[in-house]
């Protein structure tokens, strides 16, 4: 409930997303392991964000691995 008197607190820019979008499977298998290229690129883009301030020194990551969905074409494809 929303009361006319009440202010919003503006949120900040705080979301980076960082997309990778023809990972190979066995990338993907290192990245969930913590190793292998997907993740050293993840780790070299935080500290090149943190060398230019941009993000903080405590920052933690978040990184969800996303399968795309495949389209049943049915019998005639």
């Amino acid at each position: 409930m929303v009361m006319s008197g009440e202010t919003k607190k503006p949120q900040e820019a705080n979301t980076i997303i960082l997309e990778f979008p023809a990972a190979k499977s066995d990338d993907i298998k290192d990245l969930r392991k913590g190793e292998g290229k997907i993740f050293k690129k993840i780790a070299k883009t935080i500290e090149q964000l943190q060398e230019a301030g941009e993000i903080g020194e405590n920052v933690q990551p978040v990184i969800a691995i996303v399968n795309k969905k495949k389209k049943d074409g049915g019998l005639l494809g």
